[in-house]
């Protein structure tokens, strides 16, 4: 099967992807793909469109920008000239996502804190006062 072959009808790239056709048509209106055309002017996409499509798909929810992925598309259609160009972009990417992936660390750290620290109440809400106080003070009893 030749990769670059259209075959899929819009309708089937939408079942592949799990990408709706509105969002499907504004990646064609950004540039993102291009589609080919029947001669009845309806879009036939390749299966390399659709692994394209995949990649777009993953970017985004990553929280690549649209702009970078233009760019990175115009650098592609250039050639072997600009790879440093693309590089430097998935690289500012990745920094961006390690960014976002450290401070969701944190946030999950404070977020396990704080359910233990509810969970340590509800767990204790029935122990009378000196058994809590043992307990909390077991090293320092012994």
């Amino acid at each position: 099967m030749d990769k670059e072959q259209p075959q899929f009808k819009i309708k089937t790239v939408v079942e592949k992807t799990g990408l709706s056709e509105h969002t499907l048509r504004y990646y064609e209106k950004e540039g993102l793909v291009v589609p080919a055309r029947t001669e009845t002017n309806i879009r036939q996409y390749s299966q390399g469109d659709v692994e394209w499509l995949f990649f777009i798909d993953h970017m985004r929810s990553t929280d690549m920008s649209i702009q970078d992925l233009k760019s990175f598309v115009e650098l592609r259609r250039y050639g072997t000239d600009y790879e440093q160009d693309i590089l430097d972009i998935l690289l500012r990417h990745r920094d961006n996502v390690q960014d976002k992936l450290t401070a969701y660390q944190k946030n999950l750290e404070m977020l396990n804190h704080k359910i233990d620290t509810y969970t340590d109440q509800l767990k204790n809400r029935d122990k009378n006062l000196y058994e809590y106080f043992v307990e909390i003070n077991q090293d320092r009893l012994k």
